[in-house]
Order: structure tokens, then C-alpha cells, then sequence
């Protein structure tokens, strides 16, 4: 009997050690948590103010950059503006004034916009910025290329022929439109090596940085043979945006790229650029082309049509596209003061009935 008392107590002893090592331990783990807490909180804390203050100080020392016409950016202005503090190696306060300063630069010109420029230059931002060109990471390349063209830093031009065929395509966008932001229209000249897919998107971009340009005479012809298919279509652009009706022979050859998207783009080029033989570039080479491109052909002839042009024009008028009948209808309708008469003599004479279509024209040009 002594012996099962002695083996209970025993194992309530080791119950009570078990449950109190466990309560223990608890204890422990809750203060180190409210400890790393409290840390946490105050070292933020901590961040928080520091960070303030460089705000702060980079929105001072950008206001008095731009609002201030006469004062003169140098150390002096810097040490007048920050005091003692040494804040030109502290690299949150370069980020900081980095984005604060890009921010600013987009949305002014002018003398302020020469102040912010001289104020990047000395705080050395744009050497940082150069060093992140060649960092692994692509979009800091990108960003980097970015803040550079933004802060009209020439120095990058001679590094910008690194990125034409960079991998990664952003930092291919950013490198093309910061050559023609720099150089113009003879910034295009990336067209000659680039081997990467021009974006339909990148293209609207580049056109758009042409057009505050005034209009160059720049020869896009040698860029429609590009083996690189975007490249002669861009070119078409040009081509087109700038009227270069010198270079119509040039644009009419295109109808033969072996690349789709070339043939119609010169097509569209061709309802800007014509001349009196470009209708018979168009009905020559009509049989060959998709469904898609043939209405585009059509929609051309709308503009420039002859009356040389309405036998072909009559003939669609039996195809069996509905779509394709009806923009011959209208293009026959605009070809000549004979295209409306010749449509409804058509109609009249023809087994298929296309009144519905005359209809629909004749109520067009009532308009």
C-alpha cells in the first residue's frame, strides 16, 4: 500500500514539474513577443520621424529650387537649406529627393526646371542613377533610364546603344524613347540594329514624342526592307504622319512584304499617299490578299478612286461578302460623278438584288 502512495506522489510531482516547465515557458514566450513588439513599435516610430524630417527637408529644398528665381544652386544653397546636416551619403534622403525632385521636374520647364537639374547634379544623384544601369535587375535599369532622360542628363545618350536590344522589353521601350527625346528624329537610328519586336504601343509612344517635333525630312525608305517586320511598319507610320508622297513608290513596293501586317499597313499608308496610278497597285494585287486586306483595299479606293476604277468596283458587287459589296457599293458611289449612276444601273440589271445597299448609300451621301 506505501508502495502506491509513494508511485502517486512520484507521478504527481512529474505532472506538477511538466506543468510548470510548460507554464514557464509560456511566460517566457509571451514577453519576448511584447518585447519585439514594443521593439518593432519604437523602431518604426523611429523611422517614421527620420522620415519627416528628410521629407521635409527635400520639400524645402525643392520649394525654394523652383519658387526662388534668383537663388543660386551650389553648396552653399544646400548648407543655407539643410544646416549641418550631412544628409548627401544618406541614401533614404536620395531616394526620397530622387522621386521628389522627378515629380516636380515633369510638371515644370523653364528656369525652375533648370534649378531642380542643377540640384540633382549636386547631390551626385545622377551618378547613382548611371551606376543603376548596369544593375542586374531590370527594372532598375528601366527606372534608371527613366530618371536620367526625365532629368535631361546627357551623359546617357553614350550608354543608351547598350539597351536597343536589351532582353527584357522595358528597358528596350525606355532606351528608344529617351534617343528620340534626346536627339529627335535622328534618334530613330536604333531602327537600323534593333532586333526585338517594335510594340504597337511603343510605336504610338515614339510618334507621340515626334509629333512636338517639327517635321524632318529624315528618309524612312531604307527601314520598309528591314528584316524586322514592326520596323518597316513603324517607317509606314512616318511615312504616312508626314505626308511623304515622294516616297509612294517606295510605300506601293510594301504591298508585296511577305509579312501581313507590312501589306496593311501599306495599304492605310496608300489612302494618305496616292497618285493617280495607286489604285492599280491596289486592284493588282486584290486577288492575291485575305478577305480583311481586301476591304481595306476597298475602303482605300473610296478615297481615291477613278472613274477608270468602276468596272473593277462593279464586279465586287457579286462577291460574297456582304461587307466587302457594300464599301464597293460605297467606293463606286464616290469614285465619279458616273459611280452612282453605274451602281443603280447595276442594280437594275443585276440577277442579285443589291436595292437594299443603294438604298443604304444613296441615304450616306443625303447626309
Amino acid at each position: 500500500m506505501l508502495t502506491i502512495k509513494t508511485h502517486l506522489y512520484s507521478s504527481f510531482i512529474i505532472y506538477w514539474d511538466i506543468q510548470s516547465i510548460a507554464l514557464l515557458a509560456i511566460v517566457i514566450l509571451m514577453v519576448c513577443l511584447l518585447s519585439f513588439m514594443l521593439l518593432y513599435l519604437l523602431v518604426k516610430a523611429g523611422h517614421e520621424k527620420k522620415h519627416t524630417y528628410w521629407r521635409s527637408k527635400s520639400d524645402t529644398l525643392i520649394h525654394k529650387a523652383v519658387f526662388d528665381d534668383e537663388e543660386k544652386i551650389d553648396d552653399m544653397f544646400i548648407e543655407e537649406t539643410l544646416g549641418s546636416d550631412n544628409l548627401k551619403k544618406n541614401r533614404y534622403f536620395r531616394k526620397i529627393l530622387t522621386e521628389e525632385i522627378i515629380s516636380a521636374k515633369k510638371n515644370i520647364s523653364g528656369a525652375a526646371a533648370d534649378n531642380l537639374i542643377d540640384l540633382y547634379r549636386l547631390f551626385e544623384l545622377d551618378k547613382y542613377a548611371i551606376r543603376n544601369l548596369n544593375h542586374l535587375k531590370w527594372y532598375i535599369r528601366a527606372k534608371a533610364i527613366h530618371e536620367l532622360t526625365t532629368m535631361q542628363i546627357s551623359e546617357l545618350v553614350d550608354h543608351l546603344h547598350l539597351f536597343i536590344n536589351d532582353p527584357n522589353e522595358y528597358v528596350r521601350m525606355e532606351a528608344q524613347s529617351a534617343l528620340v527625346q534626346f536627339n529627335g528624329f535622328e534618334g530613330l537610328s536604333f531602327l537600323d540594329t534593333i532586333a526585338y519586336p517594335i510594340s504597337d504601343w511603343q510605336q504610338i509612344k515614339l510618334l507621340q514624342l515626334l509629333s512636338h517635333l517639327p517635321p524632318s525630312s529624315i528618309d524612312t525608305t531604307p527601314w520598309f526592307e528591314s528584316k524586322n517586320s514592326s520596323v518597316a511598319v513603324f517607317a509606314l507610320k512616318l511615312a504616312r504622319n508626314y505626308n511623304r508622297f515622294e516616297q509612294h513608290d517606295a510605300i506601293a513596293k510594301c504591298l508585296d512584304h511577305s509579312d501581313a501586317k507590312v501589306r496593311l499597313e501599306a495599304i492605310l499608308c496608300l489612302n494618305e499617299i496616292y497618285t493617280d496610278e495607286t489604285s492599280d497597285h491596289l486592284i493588282g494585287r486584290f486577288l492575291k490578299e485575305s478577305l480583311k486586306h481586301q476591304l481595306a483595299m476597298i475602303r482605300v479606293m473610296q478615297t481615291l478612286g477613278t472613274e477608270r476604277d468602276i468596272l473593277f468596283l462593279t464586279d465586287l458587287l457579286n462577291h460574297e461578302s456582304d461587307q466587302l459589296k457594300l464599301d464597293a457599293a460605297r467606293a463606286l458611289a464616290h469614285a465619279s460623278n458616273n459611280g452612282m449612276a453605274a451602281l443603280e444601273a447595276y442594280s437594275e440589271q443585276s440577277e442579285q438584288d443589291i436595292t437594299e445597299i443603294v438604298m443604304h448609300i444613296k441615304r450616306e451621301m443625303s447626309v
